[in-house]
């Protein structure tokens, strides 16, 4: 007998050994793979143009300018993520260019993600198998690495990498404190942490607790030993107590600082500050193409999810829908990669793996897991949604949805304007035109220019000594606050203006077809892809039109900028419906 327990241990220890062989050779498949995408990312300069503005901000703090947007020191609450912007503040040190610095940030975030995801299953899980760190992280990193949507996430320079990071040690820290292996106050101040890396996320840590805590029976794999009953009431407190404390403090310190307790985008889009906006951003499409990257975790949680683990799912799911909710109605402008929902990826992935811990720990007979037809009508609804998944790619799919969810947007008509030349300038990609717009015509003009435009990321980052006006409102207090008007911009005099995207309409119209604008500004019709303006008064007019020249020179050498010269301006201010595309 004791030969035969010998033999088994050598048995389970070589199991073991190839286990930990086949999870360590995808982990470094995947660690290579992204180690080279990081390398190919950074040969170029960063796209992502709003992960610039974080390092704008950076550099006013460096300099003593507090956090403001603009030379003149006046505090701007422009950033939506206050815990990301102190990051970028830390990795503004780094030698090396701006966007290597935002790029080595959400990279390593994205690391430190799937990390926390594999430690919320391992502090948590029953089974041998997935105690054990090779296994967990492989589960989680291969398929996750292999995400286009995942990779695009990882190198946005943004903070959504920092929030998923955060809240799977949220959601790991809530399970331990069920199984009360963590003091109360701990849950409470990851969540504010969480919060201050993205404020919606506040919805998810107010319900998790919750649920966790005072959901009725036992949570798969999070019994103790010793049955402990569901936390008192005092825990509780201590949790929403530190958590919404936090959260008042912050309001309350942001109020007095920046003159808002909540950041500039919160004002920004509600209501009608982006009216006739052409471009719609669709969240069930993003939905989609998120669960779709999640899409092997989702099939498990459909299919293997037993009637035990019912309650541990609810406690990720229920969360996650509430905040998928509510960005079903914000404006999600440079939602890219659908990273709004990626930081609630955990409350997926981590359900999903324990799901499988708890067949590992806990095996049952599938007719007994399954009764009756339990397995095929599972099967059948696993087998539709990876079909769907797999559909959605299809652009045929992918429209039908746009016209679902939006048949109609309105947009206004566009300016007319008259100018001599009879042929329209050239329209180039969006990088190269910001780069050309910045690198050859705004960066090089002298401290204390103020330039006006829609596009301010990299604009920002790179022109650090100039005053630039945000067209958009997200970092303008008195756009923001007050709303866009055409007689409050020309009075701060703008000496340069970078017109804005074409998306903005309804802005374009009322700008263009001002009276005043054309009487104080040389306009130059699409030069830039949106129009570019020159005050003829400024006190660097001559700077500016040097380097207009040389900006025309190298984008449009072909072109007369005279013939461009924008003589009168029509606009019928009527709006119109656009059929979705």
């Amino acid at each position: 007998m004791e030969r035969a327990d010998q033999q088994g241990a050598r048995e389970g220890d070589g199991r073991r050994r190839l286990v930990d062989l086949g999870a360590a050779l995808l982990l470094a498949q995947a660690a290579a793979t992204s180690i080279e995408r990081l390398m190919a990312a950074r040969r170029d300069k960063l796209g992502f143009d709003d992960a610039y503005m974080f390092l704008r901000y950076a550099h006013n703090i460096r300099h003593g300018l507090g956090f403001s947007w603009n030379p003149n020191g006046v505090h701007t609450y422009g950033p939506t993520s206050l815990l990301w912007s102190f990051c970028v503040l830390l990795l503004s040190y780094l030698p090396t260019d701006p966007w290597t610095q935002l790029l080595l940030g959400s990279w390593v975030c994205s690391l430190a993600a799937v990390i926390a995801m594999a430690w919320a299953v391992r502090a948590n899980a029953r089974s041998e198998w997935l105690r054990r760190p090779l296994p967990t992280l492989a589960l989680i990193a291969a398929p996750l690495f292999a995400s286009t949507l995942f990779q695009g996430d990882q190198f946005n320079g943004m903070e959504t990498m920092l929030a998923t990071a955060l809240c799977a040690v949220f959601f790991g820290l809530c399970l331990l404190w069920r199984a009360g292996r963590v003091a109360p106050v701990v849950v409470g101040g990851a969540g504010f942490l969480l919060f201050l890396a993205r404020p919606e996320s506040g919805l998810a840590t107010m319900l998790l607790p919750a649920l966790v805590g005072r959901m009725p029976g036992n949570l798969s794999g999070l019994e103790e030993p010793d049955g402990r009953a569901r936390p008192s009431l005092r825990e509780f407190l201590e949790i929403y107590g530190v958590f919404c404390a936090g959260v008042l403090v912050e309001l309350a310190l942001c109020r007095l600082y920046f003159g808002t307790p909540v950041p500039l985008s919160v004002h920004m889009k509600g209501g009608a500050a982006y009216r006739g906006y052409g471009d719609v951003w669709y969240p069930s499409l993003m939905l989609i193409a998120f669960l779709s990257a999640l899409q092997l975790f989702v099939a498990a949680l459909v299919l293997l999810t037993r009637r035990r683990d019912l309650r541990l799912v609810l406690c990720g799911v229920i969360p996650a829908a509430l905040v998928f909710a509510y960005l079903g109605t914000v404006t999600q402008i440079m939602g890219f990669d659908s990273r709004y929902y990626v930081p609630y990826a955990p409350l997926l992935v981590v359900p999903a793996v324990l799901v499988l811990d708890g067949w590992l720990a806990f095996p049952q007979p599938w007719n007994e897991a399954w009764p009756g037809h339990a397995l095929r009508n599972r099967g059948a609804v696993t087998a539709v949604l990876l079909i769907l998944f797999f559909l959605f790619h299809s652009q045929a799919v992918q429209r039908g949805f746009r016209l679902l969810e939006h048949g109609h947007h309105l947009e206004y008509d566009p300016a007319q304007l008259s100018v001599a030349a009879t042929t329209p300038l050239p329209s180039y990609d969006w990088q190269p035109m910001m780069r050309a717009v910045t690198d050859d015509l705004i960066a090089p003009l002298p401290r204390g220019t103020t330039v006006a435009s829609s596009e301010v990321g990299y604009l920002g980052e790179r022109a650090s000594g100039i005053n630039i006006i945000d067209l958009a409102g997200l970092n303008d207090n008195d756009i923001a606050l007050h709303g866009f008007g055409m007689n409050r911009l020309l009075e701060r005099k703008p000496d340069l203006i970078w017109m804005p995207n074409t998306s903005y309409t309804y802005q374009r119209g009322v700008m263009f077809s001002d009276p005043a604008f054309l009487a104080q500004y040389d306009v130059y019709a699409d030069a830039g892809n949106f129009g570019i303006a020159i005050r003829k008064d400024s006190p660097y007019c001559g700077a500016i039109e040097r380097q207009f020249r040389i900006f025309w020179a190298r984008v449009y050498p072909r072109y007369d900028p005279a013939a461009y010269l924008v003589r009168s301006v029509s606009w019928s201010g009527v709006p119109h419906s656009v059929r979705n595309r």
